[in-house]
């Protein structure tokens, strides 16, 4: 379909599992006719520059990193970045890439209104060769959580001056009663830290990399995730959950923890011992495709009011190719997870629309398909 190009090719970091989706990624472009180089690391800048001028790529593909943060970055190689983490940033920081890949779809207009050009919604996919039914898997509990959980506040953390409000000191320990209440409504008039403002509460600035992470991303996840989790725990459902062993320090969540999983091929035995995936997310996630093409139904959470709905984007619909779990509502209907033959259909359902739809390959064959179009409205520059 496409003439050969030459793709380097870097994500995040070198923790086990970026360096275990390095593979499936490339394997994704590799697929769709692509050479490709690479790892599982972003290089320094001097490293790259070399890389880029000995493999001569038609783009460069990271992770996370835009070209304004590449010293010397070569004119005639574009850059495209996907945007899976902020690391601390805002939206306003993600300028220079030729194009722009969020990995959330309701974030898509928030990069455009900082005046980024060239922004597509980019989502997650799955690798069919690792995640995969297994005939002879036993199902050992109903339902199965994956993800990380961050360790308890310490007092240090909490006792941190975040700014003023009438002249009083705020602490971080006095956001999170407003972070709650803003994960937990439906639909948001404003960004949380605009609401913070709009309530009068001047934050320090400019704010720390680490505060604006605990804030915004930290908090969020750790609230929704036990409030998530704390909706299942009422059904007395056996729950096994997966992730850091922080779990083992939240009391109620001890006794289901099953510890750390590395190898995809491992994640790919312990979903299928569930029925269920539950996702706290409200958009579609890496875990999500992978137990779909394993074959394991995804009750997911509903996703805010004021955003195009994550999964109807990617053609995906409640109560045939996944659960929307609506955890606005404080007597959300679960009945349908005692229902095995409905559950069945959707497990059969989602799988099909994930190997037809959302594998490594549909995705790197995206990205080619805006590499072109960019490369015809540039006059040239690639």
């Amino acid at each position: 379909m496409y003439k050969q190009k030459k793709v380097l090719l870097y994500l995040a970091s070198n923790s086990p599992f970026y360096t275990n989706l390095y593979p499936s990624i490339k394997g994704g472009f590799e697929e769709a006719g692509c050479l490709v180089e690479g790892g599982h690391t972003l290089l320094e800048s001097k490293e790259l520059i070399k890389k880029i001028e000995s493999f001569q790529p038609d783009f460069v593909f990271e992770m996370n990193r835009v070209k304004s943060e590449i010293e010397n970055f070569p004119s005639g190689i574009a850059h495209i970045c996907w945007v899976v983490d902020f690391w601390g940033r805002v939206h306003e920081n993600f300028q220079g890439s030729d194009i722009l890949y969020p990995w959330a779809n309701d974030w898509v207009d928030k990069f455009k209104q900082a005046s980024i050009e060239n922004v597509y919604y980019l989502a997650p996919a799955t690798d069919k060769t690792i995640y995969k039914p297994l005939s002879k898997q036993k199902k050992e509990s109903e339902l199965v959580f994956l993800g990380h959980i961050s360790k308890e506040w310490t007092s240090s953390e909490l006792t941190r001056v975040v700014g003023k409000s009438k002249s009083k000191n705020v602490y971080f320990t006095d956001l999170l009663p407003l972070v709650k209440k803003h994960v937990l409504t439906l639909k948001h008039t404003q960004p949380f830290l605009d609401s913070l403002f709009a309530a009068g509460i001047e934050l320090n600035m400019p704010i720390d990399k680490t505060m604006l992470y605990d804030i915004s991303s930290r908090s969020f996840r750790q609230i929704r995730r036990e409030f998530y989790l704390d909706l299942f725990l009422k059904l007395d459902k056996e729950i096994a959950i997966y992730g850091s062993e922080n779990w083992k320090l939240y009391e109620r969540f001890q006794k289901f923890y099953k510890g750390y999983i590395e190898s995809p091929s491992e994640l790919n035995k312990a979903m299928q011992k569930a029925s269920i995936l539950l996702h706290d997310g409200n958009y579609p996630h890496f875990r999500t495709f992978d137990a779909m093409a394993s074959g394991v139904v995804v009750a997911a959470a509903k996703a805010h009011a004021e955003y195009t709905h994550p999964w109807e984007v990617l053609d995906f619909k409640h109560n045939e190719d996944y659960i929307n779990v609506d955890i606005y509502d404080e007597n959300v209907d679960l009945s349908i997870l005692n229902n095995k033959n409905k559950l069945k259909d959707i497990a059969h359902n989602a799988r099909e629309k994930v190997l037809q739809k959302h594998l490594w390959v549909h995705r790197a064959e995206q990205v080619l398909t805006d590499f072109e179009q960019l490369k015809g409205s540039d006059n040239g520059r690639f």
